[in-house]
């Protein structure tokens, strides 16, 4: 195997998959943002060129809670805030259009009532997601758009007025949901067509073991069976003893597993390995049950040969990368992503938290400093850290390996778990 060859760094299928979809669903909370504010407008214009400015409080009330609440699921993603943004978002709807149906119900016959009656109900069909599918948003957009429809008919119904329910919400809830059901199209039209990288790394590295191994296997045979053989073809009628002890050494060497081990690694058992990633699932559960939903993809596949004091490195690094997420970030969701080479593996632990300048963390300060960055350099590995307030942190942690790593099933990292 080539450990030389340039490698370059492919961003996991699921990961940029998963970017997509947030990238849509922060667009429509910005979108929802927007038509809050414009409607908060509109209805103080509206109102003061009626001479209805005192029975503003409400209405202007109940957009703000609205606009608060957007803020919380756009920043704070989680299913907690997205379950809050439709019930909270369901109580505002109904004290705006209890307001506006009971104090003055004549300006569903205007043209500004039918504008400012369904924005909120508009609002809550653009709910977003806090997973990385884009079926789950269809499914948090369907259960805002008819909990706006509810609510419509309670407050219509309580007022004694006819239900209008207004084209904006029904607009709203089809171009959310086709916007969301093309991407995922998208996505399952591609996953035949682009290939996966990792996987196909992976499947590389079998293949030129496998090549390895019949190589090794093909001298072995020549070396014992078919000397063998042709001594016997060819020498005396009779075996001497040293022609016997030959033999029998050279089915001694066949029956020898380990001549074989270096070129197939994949049954061995390493000490460090066991203890890595028995350490970082133990780790990761750790912080599910704290509330913490962490999602680990990318090439999961290997043995890391990896000294004790590398493993107790990269176990504390990225256990202080996941308190740090749980405590300051905001979020509720963290990303693992493992990639690895023949020296090296490493994790890059991300989150869409509120983030944070590195530049104003005082020069005195301990955490992250010392914590990760550190920890890990002082056992020869290299962590970086990229975070700006608004946008969430990213931390690189790369850690050597006492040998070229080998391929099997689940070691570098403990597998996935999902808390969509």
């Amino acid at each position: 195997m080539n450990s030389g060859a340039t490698r370059i760094p492919v961003l996991p299928r699921s990961v940029a998959a998963g970017v997509t979809v947030l990238a849509l669903s922060r667009a429509g909370w910005a979108i929802s943002a927007t038509t809050l504010v414009t409607t908060l407008v509109g209805v103080l214009n509206v109102y003061a060129r009626r001479g209805y400015l005192a029975d503003t409080p409400i209405p202007v009330a109940a957009l703000l809670v609205m606009l608060a609440l957007t803020a919380l699921a756009a920043f704070h993603t989680s299913r907690l805030t997205l379950v809050l943004y439709i019930v909270g978002g369901s109580a505002a709807c109904y004290a705006y259009l209890s307001e506006m149906l009971g104090q003055h119900p004549a300006f569903l016959d205007q043209s500004d009532g039918p504008f400012l009656f369904n924005r909120i109900a508009m609002v809550l069909v653009v709910v977003g997601t806090a997973s990385r599918r884009p079926l789950s948003a269809i499914a948090w957009g369907t259960a805002g758009f008819l909990a706006g429809v509810v609510v419509t008919i309670i407050a219509s119904l309580q007022q004694g007025e006819p239900i209008n329910f207004g084209a904006g919400p029904l607009l709203s809830y089809i171009t959310y949901s086709a916007a969301f059901l093309g991407l995922w199209l998208i996505q399952r039209s591609q996953r035949g067509r682009v290939p996966d990288f990792l996987r196909l790394r992976q499947q590389a590295r079998l293949q030129e073991a496998e090549r390895a191994l019949q190589q090794r296997t093909s001298a072995l045979l020549h070396d014992t069976v078919l000397n063998d053989l042709a001594l016997v073809v060819n020498g005396p009628d009779e075996i001497d003893e040293r022609m016997a002890a030959r033999m029998l050494g050279d089915v001694a060497t066949l029956t020898r597993a380990e001549l074989l081990m270096d070129v197939t690694p994949e049954g061995a058992v390493d000490p460090s390995d066991v203890s890595l990633r028995n350490r970082l699932t133990a780790l990761i559960s750790d912080y599910q049950w704290r509330g913490l939903t962490v999602d680990v993809t990318g090439d999961r596949g290997g043995v890391a040969h990896m000294a004790p004091e590398v493993v107790d490195a990269a176990v504390g690094a990225l256990g202080a990368c996941l308190e740090n997420i749980l405590r300051h970030s905001g979020v509720a969701n963290a990303e693992v992503i493992v990639s690895s080479t023949d020296q090296e593996v490493t994790w890059t632990v991300t989150d869409a938290g509120v983030g944070f300048d590195p530049a104003d963390v005082a020069a005195d300060r301990l955490g992250v400093r010392g914590s990760i960055i550190q920890r890990i350099e002082a056992v020869g590995g290299r962590a970086k850290i990229w975070s700006t307030p608004g946008t969430g942190t990213s931390v690189l942690i790369t850690v050597p390996l006492l040998a070229p790593i080998s391929r099997s099933d689940g070691a570098i990292a403990p597998g996935r778990r999902d808390g969509d």
